[in-house]
């Protein structure tokens, strides 16, 4: 329960503690003795027995849910420093348009995805992990100019794709990873092992 409420109050991001969200929910309430009147039971011996069985691997689960990146994470390190970088090339990124983006943004895009992602243990990790790999599709790295000709695309037309979409792209990430906006989750438990990905609205 304890681990359900701090889930709920934000703060945890890390990957694995979300995987077990949906389990955490149902088991937080195992406790609870059955209210009518305020509407509120247990889970059953019936969901444990279920949880235990997607855990064994016997049982296969798809959920998702919506989240939010807690805006108190940034109060304090690693994620402190993080905060000011994301500021800084989110407010460059709002200068910008897709018909012009002028040498300095490219410059601090290019450096900002050129740093390596040591582990992708939270899900700012993997929010960075896409905001890089944006920026690595459309900028070329070793010039530093924009290309987006880089891009690949199946059964899409790249270049123009891209070039319409970059820079609302970028926006839209920097909301999430900033706490501004809400996307999805979506975890697959398949033979026991979970999987976790980002479902961007």
């Amino acid at each position: 329960m304890r681990a359900y409420y701090s889930l709920m109050r934000g703060e945890y991001v890390e990957l694995e503690k979300l995987m077990v969200y949906h389990f955490l929910k149902t088991i937080s309430t195992f406790h609870v003795v059955p209210d009518d009147l305020a509407d509120e039971y247990p889970c059953s011996e019936e969901e444990v027995k279920d949880i235990m069985e997607i855990l064994r691997g016997k049982k296969d689960l798809c959920y998702t849910f919506n989240i939010r990146i807690y805006e108190n994470l940034y109060k304090k390190e690693p994620y402190k420093s993080k905060w000011e970088i994301f500021k800084q090339l989110r407010e460059d990124i709002e200068e910008t348009n897709k018909d012009h983006i002028s040498p300095l943004v490219i410059n601090e895009l290019a450096d900002y995805a050129k740093q390596s992602v040591d582990e992708i243990r939270t899900l700012v990790d993997l929010l960075e992990c896409h905001i890089k790999g944006i920026i690595m599709e459309n900028i070329n790295l070793k010039e530093g100019i924009v290309d987006f000709r880089q891009s690949v695309g199946i059964y899409v037309a790249g270049t123009m794709v891209n070039r319409e979409n970059f820079i609302p792209n970028l926006k839209k990430l920097f909301s999430c990873i900033m706490g501004e906006t809400y996307f999805r989750v979506s975890v697959v438990y398949k033979r026991g092992e979970p999987h976790l990905s980002l479902i961007l609205l």
